[in-house]
């Protein structure tokens, strides 16, 4: 079975002139947005994608080559766009980011895809394709196609073929009853579907660099880094889509950092408290591991080592580490340890250590003077 996603698209749209419409385009949207997330598409702005920061293409890939059916509204009432490819099943339509508009998609540390739409419905004859799919690529071309039928999602696999493209990992979700707000994020070698805030879908990021495009011109768009599509890029499955809004988000990752840099307590405290924190929460269970490194104070006599790992489950961003410090008769000057954080799960290192002084509460005994006499001594 022939499949193409958006391949006509990126080969018949002159990358000149969209580039110029669309960095117009994109000079505004980014001003109006924070600095780490762009707005891809909002339909209360009025205008389907391909008026703001999409390229949008329609073909029928069946010789000889007749024009598509499907077609693309913009609903005032909606304030969004109708992708409609159930005119023909064989039609192959929908968006993609332009190659070189679109941010650096580093899976280290993390970016995410915010999308509202609704599938008012699709049709497929073939349980490995979708009448429309998400499909998003890292830097490195790892990342992932989820396709959306009226009552799963569910991923395509990645690999050699025979397994490539096929059914893997899904939810059962209804996608027809309303408009939903998505997120598709990815960090480091997963990713995880939320639907209205809800995690529903969560797998291992996929290579779909195996495929190999049917003619030797069509531009092979899982060799292209960055891509983000939303599209019907088969010609086994149709569907009505509504879309409402699309942006990504780079640097989705929270960092971690200890608090406070520089802690000086007591010998006789019973403990050096710090605390590790997530500069934000995350959808992900964060880990990251923790040891106290030696200095001038002593492991044993003034402190005692602690390690481990914390792990920090969606929704918790602090959490405190207790030190035992150990008192001691012994008069010494104070003394110093460090506590550090490393190899982070899910998450950016920020400050990573933070120096612990203990303070000596020792005095030196020093004994009265004691007189001494010595009894008169008297020789012949």
């Amino acid at each position: 079975m022939t499949r193409k996603l958006f391949l006509i698209g990126m080969a018949v749209v002159t990358a000149v002139l969209a580039t110029h419409l669309l960095l117009t385009i994109l000079d505004t949207a980014v001003a109006a947005a924070p600095t780490d997330t762009l707005v891809l598409y909002d339909g209360a702005l009025g205008g389907t994608p391909d008026t703001q920061n999409f390229e949008y293409a329609a073909v029928n890939p069946t010789f000889p080559f007749p024009p598509a059916q499907a077609t693309q509204t913009y609903s005032p009432a909606l304030q969004a766009t109708i992708l409609d490819t159930t005119p023909e099943i064989g039609d192959l339509a929908g968006y993609a980011v332009t190659p070189t508009l679109a941010p650096i998609l580093d899976r280290q540390v993390g970016f995410r895809l915010d999308f509202s739409m609704r599938i008012h419905s699709e049709d497929h004859n073939n349980n490995d394709r979708a009448g429309f799919s998400i499909t998003m690529l890292s830097e490195d071309l790892l990342g992932i196609e989820l396709a959306f039928w009226e009552n799963e999602i569910w991923a395509q696999e990645g690999g050699d073929p025979p397994n490539l493209f096929t059914h893997a990992e899904g939810v059962a979700y209804d996608t027809t009853a309303s408009m939903v707000d998505y997120e598709l994020e990815m960090v480091e070698d997963v990713y995880q579907l939320s639907a209205n805030g809800v995690p529903i879908l969560s797998g291992m990021l996929r290579d779909y660099t195996a495929w190999e495009p049917p003619f030797p011109f069509v531009p092979d768009p899982y060799e292209q880094p960055n891509l983000i599509a939303l599209s019907d890029n088969t010609s086994s499955a149709q569907g009505e889509i509504w879309i409402a809004y699309v942006a990504i988000t780079t640097e989705t990752t929270p960092l971690l950092n200890v608090n406070p840099i520089n802690l000086t307590v007591s010998e006789a405290a019973g403990t050096a408290v710090l605390n590790v924190q997530l500069s934000y929460t995350s959808t992900f269970t964060v880990t990251v591991g923790y040891e106290t490194v030696p200095g001038t104070a002593v492991p044993g006599i003034d402190y005692t080592p602690i390690s481990g790992t914390l792990t920090f489950p969606p929704g918790l961003t602090s959490q405190n580490l207790a030190i035992p410090i150990l008192d001691n008769t012994l008069d010494e000057p104070d003394r110093e340890f460090t506590l550090t954080i490393a190899d982070p799960t899910f998450a950016r290192l920020g400050q990573s250590s933070a120096a612990i002084t203990i303070q000596d509460d020792d005095e030196i005994i020093v004994d009265p003077l004691m007189e001494v006499y010595l009894p008169l001594v008297v020789r012949p």
